[in-house]
């Protein structure tokens, strides 16, 4: 492949903003491989473009390894032969993504279940996978076991038909303690790897009611009507209440040896092929628990 450069930044940044799904790190050991050149020649991941730069980039940066079954040790709250519900774990990638091939849901999904007994029409990297939580948020999801269950739970997600309520815990105290954040959102400009709010974009509706508060910290029963990446963090720290160890939106000192968000969805319901509305209800995990102890949050 080989492309124009239209940006006069470093080259790695440039191809990992462009193609989001390869990490950084990979191209930059492509680059040293020389599988990737400028102008035909060696260069560094430091590089910076000029303008009209010619790229060329090895077909191997887009290549996908095969994705393995691998033992996890999944929490089914319930299963049926369309679909089942998880109560996913912290420090667990969703899917596989760039060299990230392994230690994902999808990995375990494909153990437990089975390739033959997961949806396959939402990509060959995920099987099964309807929607998504961030690595370290935890809590329920559904996982579609065929295409006709995974054609209905995507419909109804797209039209807001899916219930889906969070616990987080938040730095400050609120002035407002219920309220609705409807906002747009975007990647932010500044950071291709960030979401932002924005002065246009994808609506992002998130609606809140503060459960507990002491000493400067909160625990907040959020519902959100959309299901845009980042959502709830991104509106947290918008209104200034920042969910408390969050690392990318939070940058908030804390005393606490936490390196990741307090968040946990505790809430999934909608309305099954049968017309019977279900609803799941997961417990907050023994991290989340021990800090809502700590602050003085409630059981």
């Amino acid at each position: 492949m080989k492309i124009k450069a239209n940006k006069e930044i470093r080259i790695d940044k440039y191809l990992s903003d462009l193609f989001e799904e390869i990490p950084r790190e990979k191209v930059k050991d492509f680059i040293k491989d020389e599988k990737i050149k400028i102008n035909n020649k060696k260069i560094k991941p430091s590089y910076k473009l000029i303008l009209e730069d010619e790229i060329e980039i090895s077909d191997k940066l887009f290549e996908k390894e095969k994705i393995e079954a691998e033992y996890m040790n999944l929490k089914i709250i319930y299963e049926n032969e369309d679909y089942a519900i998880i109560d996913k774990d912290e420090n667990v990638i969703v899917h596989p993504a760039g060299s990230i091939v392994s230690g994902t849901l999808v990995n375990g999904l494909l153990d437990y279940f089975g390739y033959d007994n997961l949806s396959h029409i939402g990509g060959d990297d995920r099987p099964g996978i309807v929607h998504r939580l961030d690595k370290d948020t935890t809590g329920l999801m559904v996982i579609a076991k065929n295409n006709s269950s995974y054609k209905y739970l995507k419909n109804l997600f797209e039209t807001r038909k899916i219930d889906k309520e969070y616990l987080a815990i938040c730095n400050g105290i609120f002035q407002k303690k219920s309220g609705t954040i409807q906002t747009f959102m975007n990647r932010d400009p500044n950071n291709r790897r960030k979401m932002a709010v924005t002065n246009s974009g994808r609506d992002a509706i998130s609606k809140y009611e503060v459960i507990s508060e002491n000493n400067g910290y909160s625990l907040v029963k959020i519902k959100i009507l959309t299901g845009r990446t980042h959502q709830i963090r991104v509106h947290m720290t918008y209104i200034n209440h920042p969910l408390l160890g969050d690392p990318v939106y939070g940058n908030v000192k804390h005393k606490f040896n936490l390196d990741h968000q307090l968040l946990h969805c505790h809430k999934l319901g909608f309305t099954d092929k049968n017309g019977i509305y279900k609803e799941f209800c997961a417990e907050v995990h023994e991290d989340f628990k021990k800090y809502q102890k700590i602050l003085g949050l409630g059981e």
